[in-house]
């Protein structure tokens, strides 16, 4: 009997882990598996508040668990059930040297996406990313705002990010190479 190789992943399949590495350097990380024709992912998203006193970051804490709530929705609802539901942690407040506190809320999702099923995840990752910088840079206020706002932005980025990937995919393809 012959010796039979793994199946190898699609050059585009590689060029989307990467993108999708790149999102999730963002405000966390992000774990893998490659199992053609599917990639399946693991993420982990930080939500970081600070706060100017330990009473204030407790007074945070219901906002906070909202917040992830809304993210956790959005995230199911933009991926179309692709994403399946976040698990939340949110831990205690946390002192910082310089006598502010913080919280931080670890959001876990997982998924999985083929060469021609990624964009509704990849649409609602990189939004659940962004709140996350937003949250961490302007605070809870402008976080809990921000749909309307990352559509507008996300359309252009998204379009632009989607050539480049095309363009890539194309590229690394071996027809490309003949």
């Amino acid at each position: 009997m012959a010796k039979r190789e793994p199946p190898k992943a699609s050059p585009k399949l590689l060029s989307l882990l990467k993108d999708f590495q790149a999102i999730a350097s963002m405000a966390g990380y992000l774990t893998h598996t490659m199992d053609p024709p599917q990639l399946r992912l693991m993420f982990t998203l930080y939500g970081r508040l600070s706060a100017n006193s330990e009473a204030e970051a407790a007074a945070f804490l219901p906002a906070l668990q909202a917040w992830c709530d809304r993210v956790s929705q959005d995230l199911r609802e933009g991926s179309s059930s692709a994403i399946l539901p976040p698990q939340v942690l949110i831990a205690n407040p946390q002192p910082l040297p310089s006598g502010q506190w913080y919280l931080v809320a670890t959001m876990t999702f997982t998924t999985k996406v083929t060469d021609a099923s990624y964009l509704r995840v990849r649409t609602a990752v990189l939004k659940a990313y962004k709140r996350a910088i937003l949250l961490r840079e302007k605070g809870l206020e402008a976080a809990m705002e921000l749909p309307d706002v990352v559509e507008e932005e996300l359309v252009p980025v998204i379009g632009a990010e989607m050539e480049a990937i095309a363009e890539e995919a194309v590229s690394l393809s071996p027809e490309a190479e003949g």
